[in-house]
């Protein structure tokens, strides 16, 4: 911990977002943040457990690892929301409670939420609710060796809760979101759904548009590497607009599969595969329409999958970023899920398999 701040080399620190791999351990992540709060008195900071760090062009993924990104510059009040499983819906007054005015428009909410305990809906709704028009990045902490998942601000870190940052930076940072999916067929209209169960399809049996758009009709399912790719209606061609959801159970006798996060009639919906050429070309376009004057800093939250088994290439994924921010610091951190505002406005998505930018101006 006292190399990593060393490294900061003596700039002027206004806040801090404290990073380590879950394969450190419970017991030695603990430690660590114990001595975090004792090094960093007085500084707005947090953090949390993750599967993997991106610093630069190199990865560390399933290794012990630890790093420290600095803000200058900026204004920032940290927050800490213990035990929220089963009253997700109160983020919200919790976070206000512990800030000092309201979020604007430029500003941006970084959030490290529990990955297991807590239920997506209502959290994302408390958190869409104490943002207000400022716009809210995020992380699904990783699950640490024999314990829950952790995250931190300037105290012990704990299960079934939230930590997170509230910058107020000179300018509002720039975001994008990647995911590298590639459309397996035409996109269709959701009809009917039963609870986590899409049951239609452009007004026909939801599995057999499936088994189309897959090559694999009348195989044993689950279509192996096949994602749903969902959007609510409206501009499809809004890059980040997007979300993915797993299959998770399909049923030949009412035709259709069931989802992780449902979707709701009248949404877009196509079969994807993910592959290391989208993927590249993806992150490349995506980090191009940021690229214009220099670059402060970056955070990337990123999915677990990702990296080098999409890429297939150790430090690819990290290298694009690194070319992208010119040689300013970047913090990369890979878990189970990924938060971002829709770029047409308005609803807090929850992404998987995909990676997310906030990109600090200098």
């Amino acid at each position: 911990m006292t190399a990593a701040l060393e490294g900061l080399g003596g700039t002027p620190v206004d806040a801090l977002v404290v990073a380590a791999t879950a394969a450190l351990g419970g017991r030695a992540l603990a430690e660590l943040v114990e001595r975090a709060a004792g090094l960093l008195d007085g500084a707005a900071w947090a953090g949390a457990g993750c599967q993997g760090l991106l610093l630069g062009d190199r990865e560390i993924v399933g290794l012990p690892g630890l790093a420290v990104v600095a803000f200058s510059g900026v204004r920032a009040e940290a927050f800490h929301c213990e035990a929220l499983a089963g009253r997700e819906a109160e983020v919200g007054e919790e976070i206000a409670g512990q800030i000092s005015g309201e979020p604007a428009p430029e500003d941006l909410l970084v959030v490290f939420a529990d990955s297991l305990n807590l239920a997506p809906a209502p959290l994302l709704r408390g958190l869409a609710g104490v943002a207000g028009s400022a716009a809210v990045v995020g992380l699904g902490a990783s699950e640490l060796p024999g314990d829950g998942p952790r995250t931190w601000a300037g105290g012990p870190p704990a299960e079934a809760g939230l930590s997170g940052l509230w910058l107020r930076a000179p300018t509002a940072p720039r975001l994008s979101v990647t995911d590298g999916s590639r459309a397996l067929g035409e996109e269709m209209e959701v009809t009917q759904v039963r609870g986590h169960w899409v049951l239609g399809l452009d007004g026909g049996p939801a599995l057999e548009r499936l088994e189309a758009a897959a090559g694999d009709p009348g195989r044993e399912f689950p279509a192996r590497g096949v994602v749903a790719r969902i959007r609510k209606p409206g501009d499809a061609s809004a890059p980040g607009a997007h979300v993915l959801r797993n299959l998770t159970g399909f049923d030949p006798d009412r035709g259709g599969f069931a989802l992780a996060l449902p979707p709701e009639p009248g949404d877009r919906l196509d079969f994807v595969r993910l592959d290391s050429v989208a993927a590249r070309d993806d992150l490349a376009a995506s980090l191009a329409g940021l690229d214009s004057g220099p670059a402060g800093l970056g955070l990337y939250f990123s999915c677990h999958s990702r990296g080098e088994r999409l890429f297939e290439h150790p430090g690819l994924e990290s290298g694009y970023l690194a070319r992208a921010l010119r040689g300013a610091p970047l913090l990369g951190m890979m878990g189970a899920f990924q938060l971002a505002p829709d770029p047409r406005g308005g609803e807090l998505l929850l992404h998987t398999y995909a990676g997310v930018l906030a990109r600090f101006d200098a």
